[in-house]
């Protein structure tokens, strides 16, 4: 599905949502708070097909109780399309396992700012987020998305946890740190970082907003490319990516010896 501002929503949970419990729950979280973009057709894997309903949620469980990835789309206005995206369990020792992530996508502009920022904050907070973001992938920025790992198709943002182990691509127009970030950082620098917005959700979760508006990022672009610097030199952490000391993740290890990166701690797939 094509967006031509195409704003996203990814949060990044150390839980599996493998079990059924944990995984209608976070499926649930999204339909409470989203009720707008409420998903029209569902699936596992394409054609999605399915009906959506969201007041029969066990729907979306296997028969043999293990819960799969679900991807999602939405037609109509406000359209958008997204994943509720169990942990990818690595069969090789020498890839790890993924978060889990919860993420959509749809156009800038159709839905009220105030409702995705408290999704954000609240979807971060019920899944232990470690990292979740909200913002609109523009031209200006395209180059720069694709190189760092945030949007590696160009076409909306898409951050996964094998970019995070090597470096964190930016600040966000809406950034919620979890532990691993709060840890990394520390809670001070954190709560005085010069954002729009600091907010500390709970004892290691702490929300930052570049600006007042999400669509600065298109009207106000310079502004928001400096607050982004101003919040990076406050922090102090050599963790952000830089484009002339990146690398091959392929080809390159271990992680942490050219960008500042924080260990992961995932929770037991069962």
């Amino acid at each position: 599905m094509k967006f031509k501002a195409p704003l996203t929503v990814n949060v990044l949970s150390p839980l599996a949502l493998k079990r059924p419990t944990e995984f209608v729950d976070a499926v649930q979280a999204f339909c409470d708070s989203l009720p707008q973009i409420s998903p029209e057709k569902w699936g596992w894997w394409e054609p999605l097909n399915r009906e959506f309903n969201a007041t029969d949620l066990r729907m979306l469980v296997p028969e043999n109780a293990v819960c799969e990835t679900v991807n999602w789309r939405r037609g109509k206005r406000p359209k958008a399309e997204g994943v509720f995206g169990t942990r990818w369990t690595s069969k090789s020792p020498k890839v790890r396992d993924t978060h889990a992530c919860i993420g959509f996508t749809t156009e800038l502009g159709q839905v009220e700012q105030a409702a995705l920022v408290d999704y954000l904050k609240y979807a971060s907070v019920r899944s232990r987020a470690d990292l979740a973001f909200l913002d609109t992938l523009t031209d200006p920025y395209r180059a720069f998305a694709v190189a760092s790992g945030s949007a590696p198709f160009g076409e909306r943002f898409m951050l996964v946890t094998h970019v995070l182990r090597h470096w964190l691509p930016d600040i966000f127009w809406a950034t919620v740190f979890g532990p691993p970030y709060v840890r990394l950082f520390g809670k001070e620098r954190l709560l005085t970082a010069p954002a729009s917005v600091v907010e500390e959700l709970g004892q290691e979760t702490i929300y930052l907003q570049l600006s007042e508006r999400v669509t600065d990022v298109v009207d106000d672009w310079d502004n928001i490319q400096s607050r982004r610097e101003r919040i990076k030199a406050h922090l102090q952490k050599d963790a952000f990516f830089v484009s002339d000391r990146a690398y091959d993740r392929l080809q390159r290890g271990p992680e942490g010896d050219v960008f500042a990166v924080p260990q992961f701690e995932l929770s037991p797939d069962q």
